[in-house]
């Protein structure tokens, strides 16, 4: 595209609601066997709508420095989280820049420019590549909610054609509200399982290939029992050569069985995927050579920000640019997982199968990837996220009898900007992106760990997997026993090593299945790594301890203090409250004294009752998951003060009866008639007779009206603990009720005072 071929900018925006019919069978391209034709859609509520808007970028472009520009002026758009920019020729490797500028939609703020990573050309002949439809492309960009954006496309600089590839466009994808997936889904992930070795690929192009069953959002682990090509379609005639394996001659790799199961993932109902996006049915190959990682974000992008609730909508978007903005049939990666842990179906077809993607042009057919949502140039992914990658990636090389460690030489099929049509490319089984093309995917610090990843997923499938660890919910004191299983045959057992953070903590010999070791007090990471006689070391799956030695705390200590209620002629009501605390958390916390009551960790109160006249100590304790215990007692006196020990003015007369305390009390219907009592304590509570024909109670404290009480009640209640006040420390108060007078019930019956000391 030339200046003079564009005489005025064209921007044209279309909008499009992708939504998903109820269900239906998808279509079936003629060159797609019969066998491999989609399965019907499962029924359940549609998908959230996911919006696309196009902006076409056709110039006319500027030159700048000796590179063509085009650009997309600062501007609001309705909202969107995931962009990408796209060109007309999909064989078309574009080597300039794309840059772009977002505004979030909740601060207004602009963000700092970001490279679009742009992939290179769709290989000739990839079953994805479709006239008129596929288009070339960047990687898309999770940018989180936002409604602004401005962009920049800059030509290759140093090239002699120094030219922008025809037909631009900037697609922004809004997901649509959270549904189903990742952590905040509330959806239980089941263990991975060891199931029985697979048998290799079958020879008959006609092997069972009934359609996907309806599944649920979360799928249990897939067995590798059987022959796992039983619903395996024919490879196609594109398949590349059956590479050649190379291992160390040193040390070389021992058999390793494949029986390891499919860890449990989030399938695409989960992620509320539109299947009616894909128009064609899903293409096979006949083994998986190798799992490439990939990363989903370029280097300097702020994609590592997501909530993990948010996972599924981050899929959802790239699904949706990938079909709608470079005009793929389906999502590129045949797994996504996120920062989490969670592991997602991405291209439909089977998990369990050799499904041909669209992720690492030539090395497409006969290879799987999986991609971590977000930037690992500078940050390792999570323990979590290491250990499903080795659980994916033993499942899936495990059922074609592929041991994680090796590498292997193949002939690349294509080309692309790193490798040659006929090149000899030697890679490991589980790849990077970046070994066979020019990318710095998956990162640079993810790319470190995949040595440690081929060991983890070579422990895996030699059945070494931790099966316990002491302490509870995985928090201990300073030390954690770690227990193990593994299916490989003793002799070939040198020895185990307990790992700490990566290092070694403690041995045990080849018969032990279980080892006591060390921790300092902190958060983590256990693995068990199995010695083999004279060959290499497999690493057990990755759990988690929390060391805690420090006991627990009572920022708010307990305290006892009167409350309302009724008292006996020998107990007074009280409320003892506490508030206990944990550096990790608690497990338990007892009242031990005077009697044993165990509370809920979040109980904070408990009414109780205190003797009268008899000093009580309650002791509270608390216990932390790792068994670190603290108490905290409170000593109180409940002292009962008779209504004839107050100070009376006014005309009160003898009420006798049992019900009363001491068989009496005061009664009086003169109103501003009043009885006082001084005492030095720290709780105090106004004793009173309820009942039909009471009336109203002035309290005073210390020559102050505090509260006036209606005495009136639909039955006779006496010993009534009226009114209470509490104080942090025991001092000398007075106390006063004054009778109001109540117009047609006067009466106010006093039982005396009762306070704390």
């Amino acid at each position: 595209m030339t200046a003079a071929a564009v005489t005025a900018t064209a921007l044209t925006v279309t909008a499009m609601v992708l939504t998903r019919s109820p269900g239906g069978p998808a279509a079936t391209p003629a060159a797609a066997p019969a066998e491999a034709a989609a399965a019907p859609l499962p029924s359940g509520p549609p998908p959230p709508p996911v919006t696309t808007r196009s902006l076409e970028l056709d110039g006319p472009p500027t030159v700048e420095d000796g590179r063509e520009t085009v650009r997309l002026a600062r501007r609001a758009v309705a909202r969107f989280s995931l962009l990408g920019v796209t060109w007309d020729d999909a064989l078309l490797s574009f080597h300039g820049d794309a840059s772009v500028r977002t505004r979030s939609a909740a601060s207004g703020d602009w963000s700092a420019w970001q490279r679009l990573d742009l992939e290179p050309a769709v290989a000739a002949g990839d079953p994805d590549l479709v006239a008129g439809r596929t288009r070339g492309g960047s990687h898309g960009l999770w940018v989180g909610a936002s409604n602004g954006i401005e962009v920049k496309v800059v030509s290759a600089a140093g090239r002699a054609s120094r030219r922008l590839p025809e037909g631009l466009r900037l697609t922004l994808v809004d997901p649509g509200p959270s549904a189903g997936g990742g952590q905040g889904g509330g959806m239980p992930l089941a263990e991975p399982e060891a199931s029985e070795p697979a048998d290799p690929p079958p020879t008959d192009p006609g092997a069972g290939t009934d359609p996907e069953p309806e599944q649920p959002p979360v799928v249990e682990p897939v067995p590798t029992t059987g022959t796992p090509s039983s619903a395996v379609p024919p490879a196609p005639t594109t398949a590349p050569v059956t590479p050649t394996p190379t291992k160390p001659a040193a040390t070389p790799l021992p058999t390793v069985p494949a029986q390891s199961a499919m860890p449990a993932y989030v399938n695409r109902r989960g992620w509320s995927a539109d299947e009616t996006l894909v128009k064609d049915a899903p293409v096979y190959g006949s083994t998986i050579n190798a799992l490439f990682v990939h990363h989903t974000a370029q280097s300097g992008s702020t994609s590592n920000d997501y909530a993990c609730a948010d996972a599924a909508k981050v899929i959802r978007s790239i699904y949706t640019y990938a079909v709608t903005g470079k005009g793929l049939n389906d999502m590129e990666y045949n797994f996504l997982v996120d920062k989490c842990g969670t592991l997602y179906e991405g291209r439909k077809g089977g998990v369990d199968k050799p499904v041909v993607g669209a992720h690492t042009p030539p090395f497409n057919t006969n290879y799987a990837a999986v991609a971590v949502l977000g930037d690992y140039g500078r940050t390792a992914v999570p323990a979590a996220v290491a250990t499903k990658l080795a659980q994916l990636a033993a499942f899936k090389l495990g059922r074609y009898g592929h041991d994680p460690r090796e590498t292997f030489t193949t002939t690349a099929q294509g080309g692309n900007d790193k490798v040659s049509a006929g090149d000899q490319v030697t890679m490991g089984r589980i790849a990077g992106h970046r070994d066979v093309q020019a990318t710095d995917c998956p990162g640079a610090a993810l790319y470190g760990q995949l040595p440690a990843l081929r060991t983890e997923a070579a422990g895996v499938l030699s059945g070494l997997r931790i099966t316990a660890l002491s302490g509870r919910r995985g928090v201990v004191r300073d030390s954690v026993t770690v227990s193990w299983s593994v299916s490989t045959p003793g002799g070939e057992i040198g020895g185990f090593d307990v790992l700490v953070d990566g290092r070694t903590a403690g041995t045990a010999a080849a018969t032990a299945r279980s080892a006591t070791v060390k921790v300092a007090p902190g958060r983590h990471t256990v693995q068990v790594r199995l010695n083999r006689v004279g060959g290499p070391t497999s690493v057990s799956d990755t759990r988690t301890v929390v060391a805690d030695t420090t006991a627990p705390t009572f920022p708010g200590r307990p305290n006892v203090t009167l409350r309302t209620g009724t008292l006996s002629p020998t107990t007074a009501p009280v409320v003892l409250t506490w508030q206990a605390a944990d550096a990790v958390a608690l497990s338990s916390v007892q009242l031990t004294a005077p009697s044993r009551t165990t509370f809920a960790t979040s109980t904070r109160s408990w009414n109780t009752t205190g003797r009268l006249g008899a000093t009580t100590t309650w002791r509270v304790q608390g216990t932390d998951l790792a068994g670190n215990v603290a108490t905290a007692p409170v000593t109180r006196t409940p002292v009962l003060v008779a209504e004839t020990k107050g100070r009376r003015t006014g005309k009160w007369a003898t009420a006798a009866g049992s019900a009363h305390l001491g068989r009496a009390a005061l009664a009086s219907s003169t109103r501003n008639s009043s009885v006082s009592w001084t005492f030095t304590g720290r709780s105090a509570a106004v004793l009173a007779m309820k009942g039909k024909t009471s009336g109203q109670v002035a309290v005073y404290l210390d020559g102050r009206k505090v509260a006036t009480v209606d005495l009136r009640a639909g039955t006779n209640t006496y010993r009534q603990a009226v009114w209470t006040k509490s104080w942090t420390s025991a001092k000398k108060h007075t106390v006063k009720i004054v009778v109001v007078g109540t117009k047609g019930r006067p009466k106010v019956t006093s039982d005396g005072l009762v306070y704390l000391r």
